[in-house]
């Protein structure tokens, strides 16, 4: 029951390697990392050793473990209560010369910030921190063993790969601890198929409204499809897109733009369909009749082929006109800032995963 050690001022070593069997899950909600595996924790007990050659050659013994001293070696960024390591049936391995080794199996849940930024090419650090609860420095010291060993059979993760691993020691006023930090990576392939290519392919749907003429009487129809497809589908995938609201996902932002910009083409259609069945009588704005008349400059060919367009006045523009010259270039606008967004949002999130 008390520290092993014959001169209780004497600080005892514990030496803790922490083996990995897998990532059980992550909840980014309550920013929790589950991990499987057991610690192997060493120390040397004074009080438990012995000649061999005393005792018919015996050089070492197994024994419970809560029949023997052993560090409060508790998870100090734990999410779930406080509760002794390991299991009553687990026992610990005693050498003739003190050496205590004990490895006790858990399931840890430990605190971890989720950072969804750059979902889904993100990249997660996680870090489990071991103290001696109720020991002080000055009785015991914990240090790092081995690191992170990773076990040869390594539990796969659907969504998430083990990057890196690492172990270091820290020291404050009053104990020590050990540090194990795991460094993970989204798994982007799933988000890939059923998120963002589908979302880039409804944009470019968008985009290509103002190909449709206005006065058919299809692109209102057309334009409100594509945009119920729109908010169909956000409605079934946002339950798996994160839900944090520390950070926004880029992704997020991304299908906000394309979304407003989908809006946007919505609320213009319907203003040019109502334009384009005004009388030729009705001024037609400046702005527009300069677009239309660049439109015919552009469209003009040798003769004989000369376009109807060419035919009318030069100095008349109906409104049918000056509607198709501003659909040419809303066009090339909304392909511009799709492409341009697109190409942001994939490169910035990118970014963390190469």
């Amino acid at each position: 029951m008390i520290r092993p050690s014959r001169n209780q001022s004497n600080q005892n070593y514990v030496f803790i390697t922490f083996k990995l069997y897998g990532i059980s899950g992550i909840d980014e909600i309550q920013q929790k990392l589950t991990t499987t595996g057991y610690l192997e924790i060493a120390w040397r007990d004074e009080l438990l050793s012995w000649m061999p050659s005393n005792y018919g050659g015996l050089s070492y013994i197994y024994y419970p473990q809560g029949d023997v001293w052993k560090p409060d070696i508790s998870l100090q960024n734990g999410f779930s209560k406080l509760e002794e390591l390991g299991s009553k049936f687990i026992t610990v391995y005693i050498n003739s010369d003190g050496i205590v080794s004990w490895r006790p199996f858990h399931i840890f849940e430990s605190k971890c910030d989720i950072d969804s930024t750059y979902f889904p090419f993100d990249r997660q650090t996680c870090h489990l921190d071991f103290v001696a609860w109720c020991l002080s420095k000055r009785d015991v010291s914990l240090k790092q063993g081995n690191g992170i060993d990773l076990a040869d059979d390594l539990q796969s993760h659907g969504e998430w790969n083990i990057v890196s691993s690492s172990a270091s020691n820290h020291m404050d006023q009053y104990e020590t601890k050990v540090r194990f930090t795991i460094v993970i990576q989204r798994k982007p392939l799933y988000a890939i198929m059923n998120y963002i290519i589908p979302i880039v392919l409804l944009s470019i749907l968008d985009v290509f409204t103002f190909t449709i003429p206005v006065d058919t009487g299809e692109r209102i129809g057309y334009v409100i499809t594509v945009w119920l497809a729109f908010a169909v589908f956000l409605t079934i995938i946002s339950d798996s897109l994160p839900k944090s609201s520390e950070t926004i996902p880029i992704v997020s932002i991304y299908i906000m733009i394309q979304i407003s910009i989908g809006t946007l083409i919505v609320i213009i259609s319907a203003i040019e369909s109502r334009f384009v069945h005004l009388s030729d009588d009705e001024p037609v704005n400046t702005i527009l009749i300069t677009l239309a008349k660049k439109c015919r400059k552009r469209s003009v060919q040798p003769e004989p082929k000369i376009t109807k367009c060419m035919e009318r006045d030069e100095t008349s523009v109906t409104w049918k006109e000056a509607i198709s010259a501003l659909d040419k270039l809303l066009f090339w606008v909304c392909l511009s800032v799709f492409v341009l967004s697109t190409m942001i949002s994939l490169l910035v999130a990118g970014s963390k995963y190469i």
